[in-house]
């Protein structure tokens, strides 16, 4: 299983905006959709070995989780245009509505939950199956690691992540880096599902 864990200082956590203009009005949420599409989408076929974990900070709502399972989600539900992708965020959040309990999740449609998780009860529940990445562009190159089976990554949007997410990492995640440079983040995801294809092909 590869888990990718994005997450987002500024996407909103409500359905408060609008999809004509994604980028100027939801924190950045479009950069989640191409996330979703690096992670999932091949040429001709989708990926079933891949969760996602969607941590959204932004206003007007606490933190929001949107988990997307690969193994679950039902064929054409996850399509490559932004529009789409954007429209089953806004249904997770809708769906959202109501939540008290932060480890109580909701399903949305198969394969597709939300709830009220932060960045570290993300965090703490993967790092229960699988080996923890942080991928950052001081890191070790990933050329020279040796992965196990279960494996995940956490990376930020186009700010980052914070200090204090930093310092929640250090000593349970080690630094891989894909390149010196700052990249895209679904550019990133794409390289390390190439890296990992090119490692132990998919079936």
């Amino acid at each position: 299983m590869r888990t990718f864990i994005v997450k987002a200082n500024k996407a909103h956590t409500a359905p408060d905006f609008n999809l004509r203009d994604l980028p100027g009005t939801s924190g950045r949420i479009d950069l989640l959709c191409r996330a979703l599409n690096s992670a999932f989408l091949l040429s001709h076929g989708f990926r079933k070995n891949v969760r996602v974990w969607l941590s959204l900070y932004g206003p007007p709502d606490p933190p929001k989780a949107i988990r997307f399972e690969g193994s679950e989600i039902k064929p054409k539900t996850l399509n490559p245009d932004e529009l789409s992708t954007a429209k089953l965020i806004i249904r997770a959040l809708k769906a959202s509505k109501g939540l008290k309990e932060p480890s109580k999740e909701v399903q949305v449609l198969p394969g597709i939950y939300v709830s009220n998780m932060t960045f570290e009860d993300i965090v703490r529940r993967t790092l229960k199956g699988s080996a923890l990445y942080y991928l950052h562009e001081e890191g070790k190159p990933i050329t020279g690691e040796r992965f196990p089976q279960n494996v995940a990554f956490v990376l930020g949007d186009h700010e980052g992540l914070r200090e204090e997410d930093e310092a929640f990492l250090a000593g349970i995640a080690q630094k891989i880096s894909v390149g010196k440079k700052s990249y895209l983040a679904s550019h990133v995801i794409a390289y390390v599902n190439i890296f990992l294809d090119s490692l132990t092909p998919p079936p």
